[in-house]
């Protein structure tokens, strides 16, 4: 069976640009049209982005029409009472906002943090206030709502949807909702608005468990039947990236969601 793509619904993964080969055999046998790539060092505030990697992108955004998204370092914390941390964070996220918009990036996705939910609507007051001009939008993704962690709580969520409008979007990911103990299908009308990427991700932890272990479709706890049912209701509002590790894996749960898309 062909990996082309025959529908306008964009889906991908999380992947390197130093294995452009790799991507492209993704994008040749299931259909990939989306990237999510990180532009620094994820364990470190380093702005480290090859020009190996640039003419990486560049050669694929030539050859193919990918929907590009960034992803955050995990060091960056929002909501931090360390000052000097939750600055820092600031100030890397609008300039990487900047990169990102370079790039031609749809989407910067950024964890809340952890610490006061103030702390986190302040940070993100500040980055809206500082990349005005940016074409890149910021995104903050939902989590499993362990120790202090922000966007674990729907209400939550909801309440700064409502206090900054159409700038607070959403990246939505399915398995730390199912650790938070959130039914995707069952979002207010409120949150699912302003979901604009999902991270389609299933689970090897309990609902409820507020834990965050990512698995296969066929092999985790949220189940095929779930994920598909996800996938027809934000097929036509939202991308899709998966975020697994190895080929196999990779390739088994995006010939999945082609599948799934394919269906009427």
């Amino acid at each position: 069976m062909s990996g082309k793509n025959d529908f306008n619904f964009k889906y991908g993964a999380h992947l390197s640009l130093g294995s452009p080969d790799y991507i492209e055999e993704l994008i040749g046998r299931c259909g990939l049209s989306a990237v999510q790539i990180f532009i620094s060092n994820p364990r470190s505030f380093n702005p480290v982005f090859s020009q190996k990697s640039l003419d990486n992108l560049n050669g694929l955004k030539n050859r193919h029409d990918i929907f590009l998204c960034v992803h955050m370092p995990y060091v960056a914390n929002l909501a931090s009472t360390d000052e000097s941390l939750r600055l820092k964070s600031v100030e890397h996220i609008i300039s990487a906002l900047n990169s990102a918009s370079e790039l031609g990036a749809a989407y910067y996705v950024a964890h809340p943090g952890s610490g006061p939910y103030e702390k986190l609507a302040d940070s993100f007051g500040k980055i809206i206030e500082n990349t005005k001009n940016c074409r890149t939008e910021l995104l903050l993704e939902n989590t499993e709502g362990s120790g202090n962690k922000l966007f674990g709580i729907e209400e939550q969520m909801s309440d700064f949807i409502g206090r900054f409008g159409v700038k607070a979007g959403i990246c939505w990911d399915t398995a730390h909702a199912h650790g938070a103990g959130i039914d995707t299908l069952g979002l207010s009308e409120t949150l699912r608005g302003a979901i604009k990427l999902i991270h389609l991700n299933d689970s090897r932890v309990d609902f409820a468990s507020h834990k965050d272990r990512h698995d296969g479709f066929s092999s985790g706890t949220i189940g095929q039947k779930i994920i598909g049912r996800i996938i027809k209701l934000f097929k036509n509002k939202a991308p899709f990236i998966i975020e697994r590790e190895g080929y196999d894996a990779t390739f088994a749960d995006l010939e999945f969601i082609r599948s799934e898309l394919s269906k009427k």
